[in-house]
């Protein structure tokens, strides 16, 4: 249930409202809005002398809670939708080939990417960094160990198509199996690149990312942290 701490609204022995102006003079006080899943923002609540009844004047979404909510934490909390993103990439190679604008929009991502995979072991090490030193540290905001949870999930999710792409089914020789083939790399790309960039970008506003099949599981993992 979302709570609104207002000042105290005004009278005539805090503000220069009085019975004898008129009765537009308004004052405004400054108070804090706490919306459920996303930051605290500053509201600037004008009242009205006569009624007394509030309403929002302006509203920041950018400043700093006591939760530690700061831009540091939005970019640590970003960060590691990167694992994911780099791991989903491989499924790319088709609709890249049919869509070029794709591949230049990840171009950029692309040297990360290739150091990623250049190592045996980097993802898995990588893995292990984001789990124990982010999820697992209780110094850091729940905001950020939330997030990093459902990016390490999001890419547990990733295990089992890949295991079936890559081990069990390979590539059929058929048309429609070969489509099916397409269509099955296609959806683990998009599905992945779609979670990583919603969970990216909330997370630099501020906003609480909720990923289809990991939200919960990520809540219930960080509860009692």
């Amino acid at each position: 249930m979302a709570s609104l701490r207002t000042a105290a609204p005004c009278t005539s022995t805090n503000t220069r409202c009085s019975s004898g102006r008129a009765a537009s003079v308004s004052c405004r006080i400054p108070s804090l809005t706490y919306l459920p899943g996303r930051r605290a923002a500053p509201r600037l609540v004008k009242y009205d002398c006569t009624s007394e009844r509030p309403f929002v004047a302006v509203r920041s979404l950018f400043d700093n809670d006591k939760d530690g909510n700061d831009y540091g934490d939005r970019i640590f909390a970003a960060l590691p939708f990167l694992l994911p993103l780099l791991d989903g990439l491989p499924y790319a190679k088709f609709i890249m080939l049919q869509y070029p604008f794709v591949a230049r929009a990840f171009a950029p991502v692309a040297p990360l990417m290739y150091l990623y995979h250049s190592f045996p072991f980097a993802p898995f090490l990588v893995f292990l960094a984001i789990y124990n030193g982010i999820v697992n540290n209780t110094s850091l905001p729940r905001f950020v160990r939330y997030h990093a949870m459902q990016a390490v999930l999001l890419d547990v999710l990733l295990i089992i198509p890949q295991v079936i792409l890559n081990d069990v089914w390979k590539a059929p020789g058929d048309e429609v199996g070969l489509q099916a083939y397409i269509l099955a790399y296609n959806t683990l790309f998009l599905f992945t690149a779609v979670c990583s960039a919603y969970g990216m970008g909330s997370s630099l506003v501020g906003l609480t990312a909720r990923l289809p099949l990991v939200a919960e599981a990520a809540d219930a993992q960080v509860r009692d942290l």
